[in-house]
């Protein structure tokens, strides 16, 4: 089990196939066209982006953080990091071609690759980057997750159709699943971030998030109505904010760190 859970979290494939089950879900759910298209595009896409800053983070964390097991097998796969890169980005890119392309789809394309840009690359004069703007990383984050679920919807020339209400809770939902990744990195991250366990602790950022998440869920509930997987994706989202965090069992909490935003596009297929 660990072998697998390895190589979904470290290659990022694991938060990537989130990503694509909202694009698929939440496009099903409105009946768009070239679907299949999209979430080959927002799978790749996704890997591309969080690969880009993790390579960046680890030449940064050979020198700032003693080895642990992500910095182990990073490491050690350096070049098939590189190359999971590179397949990635190249097929995302190939993917451009045969998506609908509208004004509106690429204002938001370049939008979310200024976004991923100023997060990923070290800008000197911003202190290493805007992510350490405080707040900037949570937010960025979740415009980013925002836009990637909008792009389809441009590109089909429908973005009327969505409204406010799905935008509104995937950008809390994203934002909750980030609380407890800044908690498993309190102690490392620079003061200037002001993430939520930084401000209030890691036990209150816990039910802070619990909190945001619930709340996105109810959202969700009010536009689709109940479905069996909301007491599944509350469950699933308690186990992953209130368990504390254990070195030991840090890809098994990882895993359910997301699983919620998977099972948030999961139930838009199925409604």
């Amino acid at each position: 089990m660990r072998p697998i859970l390895s190589i979904l979290i470290y290659t990022n494939s694991w938060v990537a196939l989130c990503v694509t089950s909202l694009v698929y879900g939440i496009g099903s759910y409105f009946q768009l066209d070239h679907l299949e298209l999209f979430a080959i595009w927002s799978f790749t896409g996704t890997v591309s982006a969080y690969q880009l800053h993790r390579l960046f983070r680890l030449r940064h964390l050979k020198h700032t953080v003693r080895s642990n097991r992500r910095l182990l097998w990073m490491q050690n796969t350096y070049t098939f990091q590189i190359g999971w890169f590179f397949v990635n980005f190249l097929s995302c890119l190939a993917c451009m071609f045969f998506i609908p392309i509208t004004e509106e789809a690429l204002i938001l394309t370049g939008l979310n690759v200024v976004i991923v840009a100023l997060y990923a690359l070290p800008v000197s004069w911003i202190g290493n980057g805007i992510r350490h703007i405080p707040f900037a990383k949570n937010i960025l984050i979740s415009v980013s997750w925002v836009l990637i679920i909008l792009i389809p919807f441009s590109s089909n020339k429908c973005l009327d159709s969505i409204g406010w209400e799905i935008p509104a809770l995937l950008f809390i939902a994203v934002f909750a699943q980030i609380i407890p990744f800044d908690s498993r990195d309190v102690s490392h991250d620079p003061k200037s971030l002001s993430t939520i366990p930084q401000l209030i602790g890691t036990q209150k950022a816990k039910y802070v998030g619990l909190i945001l998440l619930i709340s996105a869920l109810a959202m969700q509930t009010h536009l689709l109505g109940f479905h069996w997987l909301l007491p599944f994706t509350v469950f699933c989202g308690a186990v992953g904010h209130l368990i504390p965090f254990l070195v030991g069992y840090q890809l098994r909490l990882e895993f359910m760190w997301e699983l919620p935003l998977g099972l948030m596009g999961l139930w838009f297929l199925l409604s």
